[in-house]
C-alpha cells in the first residue's frame, strides 16, 4: 500500500553522473535517487508545540518522507536532507519536525523482496545535522497489516470519511483477503471486519524520537525558530535498544 503524505514541497536528489535507465525515473535526463517531502501532520500541535512562534503548514512543517536509492553513499541521507532544507528556506520555511522510528519493521514488497529496517532507526542522519532532539512523541498502538506495513490513523480516517483514495484504500484491504464491502454499508463496521479477516494484529509502539530542525539561508532566517522544548541528549543503541510486543487480536477499533 501506497501511503503519500499530505506534502507541501517535494525535492528530488539527482546522480549527475548515472545515465538513465529503464529502471528509474528520469528527471531532466539524470537519474533521481531519492525524493525529500515536507508536509502536513496530523495534528496542527506536532508543529506548534515545537515551534510556537512559526505558523504551522508554511513556517513550519514535518519531514514525512526521506526516500534514497542503496546506491546514494552512505552519506547522501544528511546531505540530501541539508540540501532540501536550503531550498525550503527559499519558500519561507523555517522549522521544521522530523521522525526516527525506533521499532524494528520489515515489510513484503509485491515482488516478494523484504524492504525495511531490521532493528528502527535513531535519526542518526538527524543528529549528523546537529538536530534538536525533542524526546519521543506520544506512545500509541498501532495496527499492522500481514504484509508488516503499519496502517497509518490517516488513511483510516480519510476511508472511513469516504475522503479521496478511500476506495484505492478499500481495494488494498480486499486483496489482502477482506470480503468486499457491500454498496452502501458502514465503512467503520467494514473496516473493522476486514481486518479481523486478513489477520491484522495490535502492536504496541513505544513512540517515534522527534528531532526539530531550524531553516534558514541566513543566521537571522534561522532565529526565527525559537523551539517550545527542551533539547534532550542525543538517543544512542548502546543505552538499550526499544522495541515493541506485537499479539495477535480477534477485535479491532477503528
Amino acid at each position: 500500500m501506497q501511503i503519500r503524505p499530505a506534502a507541501v514541497h517535494r525535492f528530488g536528489l539527482l546522480d549527475l553522473e548515472a545515465a538513465g535507465s529503464d529502471e528509474g525515473q528520469v528527471v531532466d535526463g539524470q537519474l533521481l535517487v531519492g525524493v525529500i517531502v515536507l508536509g502536513v501532520p496530523m495534528s496542527r500541535r506536532a508543529l506548534t508545540r515545537v515551534f510556537p512562534s512559526l505558523e504551522p503548514y508554511t513556517e513550519a512543517l514535518e519531514m514525512s518522507r526521506v526516500c534514497l536509492s542503496p546506491s546514494v553513499a552512505s552519506n547522501g541521507e544528511s546531505f540530501a536532507v541539508a540540501g532540501a532544507l536550503r531550498l525550503a528556506a527559499g519558500y519561507g520555511v523555517r522549522g521544521v519536525v522530523t521522525y526516527a522510528d525506533p521499532v524494528a519493521r520489515l515489510r513484503t514488497l509485491p515482488d516478494g523482496r523484504t524492504a525495511g529496517s531490521p532493528r528502527g532507526h535513531l535519526g542518526v542522519i538527524y543528529q549528523a545535522l546537529s538536530a534538536t532532539y525533542t524526546g519521543r512523541s506520544t506512545a500509541r498502538t498501532v495496527i499492522v497489516l500481514p504484509d508488516g506495513q503499519v496502517l497509518p490513523a490517516r488513511s483510516i480516517a480519510k476511508f472511513v470519511a469516504g475522503d479521496r483514495g478511500a476506495d484505492g484504500f478499500e481495494r488494498r484491504i480486499a486483496a489482502l483477503g477482506a470480503s468486499p464491502r457491500p454498496a452502501g454499508s458502514d465503512r467503520r463496521a467494514w473496516l473493522r471486519t476486514a481486518l479481523e479477516q486478513i489477520g491484522a494484529r495490535r502492536q504496541r509502539h513505544p513512540g517515534t524520537h522527534r528531532y526539530a530542525l531550524p531553516v534558514g539561508r541566513t543566521r537571522a532566517e534561522r532565529s526565527r525558530a525559537v523551539f517550545g522544548m527542551p533539547a534532550l541528549p542525543y538517543p544512542k543503541w548502546a543505552d538499550g535498544r526499544p522495541h515493541a510486543h506485537s499479539v495477535a487480536y480477534s477485535s479491532i477499533n477503528v
